[in-house]
């Protein structure tokens, strides 16, 4: 058993061994994001903000643009509609969460978002992604500890949980961020600059949130000096380069080995808010933590996650 479990770990151990480190600081970022969010938001618009964030991150890349050799010419249609699809399946995520949590609650959305994986991976064998029932089983353990730490171990509020119409606009969005995960796999260039790709991709995001931000708001208004500080940290690690960071991946992970990240984000969460001063995590959680750890570390590894002849990691 040890030498198998020793044999597994030194496949990830291979280059792509970056690329899940690069994963994990993706996951610790989106985490960080959550407390900056909470501080800066009291009397300003989310869809607001998250133009603005999306706008700051887009001109980063905008600025890096030229100094990149192999850009390549002025996009085309088809090129267009490439950063079209990616860009705007990430820009309906966030106005479907907009929409859906003026009927629904964050800890409704948060349980619904445990799904995604499994989304993903359910969509995916339509675009030729290998399906594996080993897989379907781990996933299936990993929702159900991550359910767990969402709500801190307490089985008596998963019993209050009510679902409603908010909740199944929010899996809409849940199934338009499974299509932005696999398109940013499926609709990059061999050789193609992930800054070029990046940019324009971002671009469509902010035209999408953009329209979302009028149409809530009526006007694209400025936030105060005060949420600038967190503005800046939304847009460059939070949103340009978690955005870079999925790009490089997504051509050398399969989607739902990204994907399975997202089961660490509520465990994240609780560990920056105890080493923030908040109050540690329940013991009842603690079990919930550590089999997550364990069903990511399985999800990683090709006898879980694909076929041998599909495996790319």
């Amino acid at each position: 058993m040890l030498s198998w479990v020793k044999s597994q770990t030194m496949r990830l151990q291979r280059p792509p061994f970056l690329t899940h480190i690069l994963m994990l600081v993706f996951t610790m970022i989106i985490a960080g994001s959550f407390p900056v969010v909470a501080a800066i938001t009291s009397g300003i618009d989310s869809a607001l903000l998250t133009f603005w964030r999306f706008f700051t991150a887009t001109l980063i890349f905008g600025f890096m643009l030229p100094f990149v050799k192999d850009k390549g010419p002025f996009p085309g249609w088809k090129d267009l509609g490439r950063f079209a699809t990616v860009g705007g399946s990430y820009g309906l995520f966030f106005v479907l969460m907009f929409q859906s949590l003026k009927t629904t609650s964050p800890l409704n959305t948060g349980t619904i978002y445990t799904t995604l994986p499994l989304v993903t991976m359910l969509v995916g064998t339509l675009v030729g992604e290998p399906f594996e029932i080993r897989r379907l089983g781990v996933l299936a353990i990993s929702m159900v500890a991550t359910i767990w730490v969402i709500f801190k171990g307490d089985p008596g509020r998963m019993l209050t949980l009510n679902m409603n119409q908010g909740d199944i606009i929010f899996f809409l969005g849940t199934l338009s961020l499974a299509v932005y995960t696999l398109s940013m796999k499926k609709l990059q260039r061999p050789g193609e600059s992930k800054v070029y790709f990046t940019f324009y991709c971002l671009f469509f995001t902010t035209l999408v949130l953009m329209a979302a931000a009028i149409l809530r708001t009526g006007s694209l208004a400025v936030p105060g000096p005060h949420t600038w500080p967190g503005l800046a940290y939304l847009a460059g690690p939070s949103t340009a380069l978690t955005f870079w960071i999925l790009t490089y991946t997504a051509t050398r992970l399969a989607p739902t080995k990204i994907v399975a990240y997202t089961f660490l984000t509520p465990s994240a969460v609780a560990a920056i808010q105890w080493v923030m001063g908040g109050a540690p995590p329940e013991t009842a959680v603690f079990p919930a933590i550590v089999l997550t750890l364990g069903t990511v570390w399985l999800l990683q590894l090709d006898w879980v996650s694909a076929s041998k002849s599909k495996s790319k990691s």
